[in-house]
């Protein structure tokens, strides 16, 4: 396991500049009435970690704010601008490549960040930067199997029982599940087919969880979660010895200075 704020200089100056640099990013926003206003980071950030036990990579501090602009109206919600994490991520990026780096892999906690971590990814590429950007954006895409295996209820997504028992795996002394007091009021996003609004979250997850939080395992967790790091590890270690995306992006990167007029 190597954090990068436990490194000196010399080390940074030192270290394999093959190794992937991992950027979790989570959100600081409500889980229901149950669950930790940090559950995203806590979770992304913990299976990063432990996935570096397994196979080397290089895990940056955690960025605890995302974007959640639909859970503001609940109290403890942090949300930050779509710009200023785009911004910030943009710029963190270039850091680690000035550092000597050049694979750099995104691992996201939260679902409101994935239309940004999109724009990013093409953002990166328009401005020809000769980094090799990879992403995680669907946290839970690497054990969506075991999942489906484990779960009890019909609905899952945020503060289920799926996110409440993988929580309870990692840090049980958070969840409050005394505060549950049944399954959650659902709404409707919408009543025109197939058109999207902006207040589709807000309108169908009025009490901010999904399901039935109390079908909840420490057990249920316990296979996911190790799983998941398995899976996590699995995809540093593919980053690593990963030619592709240098060879595209440098053959990119070359036309598009060709074509530059004058």
């Amino acid at each position: 396991m190597v954090r990068w704020e436990d490194l000196t200089s010399k080390d940074i100056a030192e270290i394999d500049k093959s190794l992937p640099i991992v950027i979790p990013i989570g959100s600081v926003e409500v889980h229901g009435p149950h669950l930790p206003l940090g559950t995203d980071i806590i979770t992304i950030y913990w299976v990063a970690v432990k996935a570096s036990e397994l196979e080397d990579a290089i895990i940056l501090p955690p960025i605890a704010y995302g974007y959640a602009p639909e859970s503001k109206h609940f109290p403890g919600t942090i949300s930050i601008s779509a710009e200023a994490i785009l911004c910030l991520l943009r710029e963190i990026c270039l850091e680690v490549y000035r550092n000597g780096f050049r694979k750099i892999l995104i691992l996201n906690g939260h679902g409101g960040n994935t239309r940004i971590l999109r724009l990013l990814s093409r953002d990166i590429l328009d401005r020809c930067m000769n980094i090799c950007l990879y992403m995680m954006v669907d946290p839970w895409s690497p054990v969506r199997e075991e999942i489906e295996r484990l779960r009890e209820t019909e609905r899952i997504g945020h503060a289920c029982e799926i996110e409440t028992s993988i929580v309870s795996y990692i840090a049980p002394q958070l969840v409050k599940l005394d505060y549950v007091k049944g399954e959650a009021r659902i709404g409707v996003s919408t009543l025109i087919p197939n058109v999207e609004t902006n207040i589709d979250w807000v309108g169908y997850a009025l009490e901010a969880y999904l399901g039935d939080p109390r079908k909840a395992s420490k057990e249920k967790g316990r296979v996911i979660v190790e799983q998941w790091v398995r899976r996590i590890a699995e995809v540093y270690r593919m980053v690593r010895e990963d030619s592709f995306v240098k060879d595209i992006l440098e053959e990119y990167r070359r036309r598009v200075v060709e074509y530059q007029p004058g």
